[in-house]
Order: C-alpha cells, then sequence, then structure tokens
C-alpha cells in the first residue's frame, strides 16, 4: 500500500504540473488568437483546436484531480443530518459509484480511442485519438487515487491534512 501512496503522490504531482501547464498554454494561444483576429484582421487557422484538445485534456486531469482531493460531487446538506454509521455506508457506496464510473472511462475510452485511430484534426493534422487518450488516462489515474486512498477519511486531502470544502460549507462558514 505504501508503494501505491507513493506512485499516487508522484502521479498527483505530475497532473497538477500538466494541469497548469495547459491552463497557461490555453491562456497564451486564446490571448494571441484574439490579438491576431482584432489587431491584424488574421484569426490563426490552428489556435481554436489547441485550446479545444488542451481544454479538453485539462479537464479530464481536473476531474482527476478532484476525486484525489475530495473535491468531487457529494451530497453535504445531506451527510450532515446521518448518523456517524450511515455516513461511513454513504461514503463508502459514493466511492464505490465514482470507482465504477472511473472503469467505465477506461473501458470506454479505450474503444473510442479504437475507433477514432485514423482520424486526424482539420487544421493541425494531429491525430484524434490523442485527444481522446484522456479518457482513458483519466479514468485510470482516478482509479489509482480512490485505491490509494482508501485508508483516509473521504475528504481530506493527505498533502495537506485539510479536508476539502464545497461551496455549501463554506458559505455557512461565513466565506
Amino acid at each position: 500500500m505504501r508503494g501505491l501512496k507513493a506512485l499516487n503522490q508522484s502521479l498527483v504531482a505530475l497532473e497538477t504540473f500538466a494541469a497548469a501547464g495547459l491552463v497557461a498554454t490555453v491562456s497564451v494561444v486564446v490571448l494571441l488568437q484574439v490579438g491576431m483576429r482584432y489587431l491584424f484582421a488574421y484569426p490563426n487557422p490552428w489556435s481554436e483546436e489547441v485550446s479545444r484538445f488542451c481544454f479538453i485534456w485539462m479537464s479530464m486531469l481536473g476531474a482527476s484531480l478532484a476525486v484525489e482531493h475530495g473535491a468531487h460531487f457529494g451530497f453535504d446538506q445531506v451527510m450532515k443530518g446521518l448518523a456517524p454509521h450511515l455516513k461511513f455506508a454513504v461514503k463508502t457506496f459514493a466511492t464505490a459509484v465514482v470507482l465504477m464510473f472511473s472503469l467505465v472511462l477506461v473501458a470506454t475510452g479505450i474503444t473510442l480511442m479504437a475507433l477514432t485511430m485514423g482520424e486526424r484534426s482539420s487544421a493541425l493534422n494531429f491525430p484524434i485519438a490523442w485527444v481522446y487518450a484522456s479518457v482513458p488516462i483519466s479514468g485510470t489515474l482516478m482509479v489509482i487515487h480512490l485505491l490509494a486512498g482508501l485508508g483516509k477519511p473521504a475528504g481530506v486531502d493527505e498533502a495537506t491534512g485539510s479536508r476539502a470544502t464545497t461551496g455549501a460549507e463554506s458559505s455557512e462558514k461565513g466565506h
């Protein structure tokens, strides 16, 4: 289990770095596109594809990181009124559902990649299967995050030890 936790920490660092790089890339490319369009009346033919492909990867990596940090979908208001043993049961059920969904992402993502293996994007001539690779990769990362987090309380960020809060929890605290 210790090896899985070490692998998980390395993957989280890599995902965070990649997501930050993708955010920066999307920002620069969109800014360049707007500048070229309005200053020079020449829209880049490739910038829309680059920003879209980066956004897809960024979204999938962000979903994986949300699972790692316990920030995925939850029922905060429902959970507050439950007895501790019921909270544990609901959290276990929710983890099982997220795990099943992650496995579906892996399986359907691989199928989607196989179906699009010969397709290429119009502006960049980039293999579309590489864009769809974000689906099974993020699903696999979610599975690893879930398995590595089995021993920790739900919603606790292992790196910081703090509990991930949702908008509902933040508003109750007056933030």
